[in-house]
């Protein structure tokens, strides 16, 4: 390996290192909130100190940063920054925070046509020529008319010896998911609630997304009763009055009959803060127990408001807690968030990330 391979390498120790060290800041960070559909995440250094050559300075002074304790700085004054594609800093976070793999529930894919340059043509545009089995042809055939001349190698080419590289159509199984989001805006939930479900809602789709590219998204909001908005509208949602579980369940399970669970894999997640209508949980219950066979998982976060939380997730937990489809999670707080996403995803939550 040469020493610039190996610095390359080092670099990306370097880099691995400060993702999985800094995993849980990662998680709140809302600048990051955007990139759902983007490649790159920049990720700073700041402890990365990066070496300038100044004529006749001392030695060890012309360093980028002061001193121990102190902020490397990249030119211009900035700290340093390395850029990772989406993907691979999305397996560092899992890495760190220990979130599971997800795996296809039943078929869940659907067959689509994948092209690949697998065989010859006699025709095709220039850039697609191959020139090794165009000579090889013309060799052939200069052999075959007996005009080939050991001492004079050369070749001339004829129309009908070009080949050309062609695609081949190739059916390919290809695991395609569903996500509905379904949030609780009866009034008891404050700004800094909405945060929590915000960041709760972005890394889940991505980590879904990370593992089922073909994935579809759709944005559920109730009170008493339950309506789909847009996903804007889902994060500035403020609305007020009285708690009925069973209306977004319901909807949800009328949104899904559009994805059969032969070609998707259908996730359900619902924020609340478990409080609800009396009489209302037993529905809620039996409208879920219906659900559940055709989910991937079905997970119930229950955010602690102003005034406390209620007791649906008690309740789910004590009737369906043992089904595999369920995931249940308590979040008082930021400091809940890793624990609570690695639960929502089907985890362990054991320890802190």
């Amino acid at each position: 390996m040469r020493p610039i391979e190996r610095d390359l390498e080092r670099f990306k120790e370097i880099v691995r290192g400060e993702v999985k060290k800094r995993a849980r800041e990662f998680l709140t960070r809302e600048e990051l909130f955007g990139e759902v559909e983007g490649r790159i995440v920049s990720i700073p250094l700041p402890q990365l100190e990066l070496p300038k050559i100044v004529y006749r300075d001392p030695l060890g002074e012309g360093l980028l940063g002061g001193g121990p304790g102190e902020e490397a700085l990249g030119p211009g004054g900035h700290i340093p920054v390395a850029e990772l594609e989406l993907e691979e800093f999305l397996d560092l976070m899992g890495e760190a925070l220990r979130l599971p793999r997800l795996k296809p529930k039943g078929e869940g894919e659907v067959t689509e046509e994948a092209f690949r340059y697998t065989t010859l043509a006699r025709k095709g545009p220039r850039g697609l020529r191959h020139v090794r089995r165009t000579l090889k042809e013309a060799l052939k055939r200069t052999l075959m008319s007996g005009s080939y001349a050991p001492e004079n190698p050369g070749l001339s080419l004829e129309p009908e010896d070009f080949r050309y590289r062609a695609p081949k159509n190739r059916p390919r199984p290809h695991a395609q998911a569903v996500v509905l989001f379904a949030l609780d805006v009866s009034g008891s939930m404050r700004e800094e609630e909405l945060r929590l479900v915000k960041t709760l809602s972005f890394w889940i789709t991505l980590w879904i997304r990370r593992h089922f590219p073909r994935l579809e998204r759709r944005y559920l909001l109730h009170d008493a009763e339950a309506w789909e908005v847009s996903e804007e509208e889902f994060f500035r949602a403020r609305e007020g009055g009285g708690t009925r579980l069973s209306s977004a369940l319901l909807l949800a399970e009328e949104i899904l009959e559009a994805y059969p669970e032969a070609f998707y894999n259908r996730y359900l997640y619902h924020f609340s803060d478990g409080e609800n209508w009396h009489g209302d949980t037993p529905k809620a219950l039996e409208v879920l127990r219906g659900l559940l066979p055709s989910l991937a998982l079905y997970g119930f976060a229950q955010v602690e408001g102003p005034y406390g939380q209620g007791h649906f997730l008690e309740e789910v937990r004590d009737s369906l807690g043992d089904r595999e489809e369920v995931a249940l999670a308590e979040v008082r707080g930021r400091e809940d968030l890793p624990r609570a996403l690695r639960l929502l995803l089907g985890g362990k939550g054991e320890g802190r990330a």
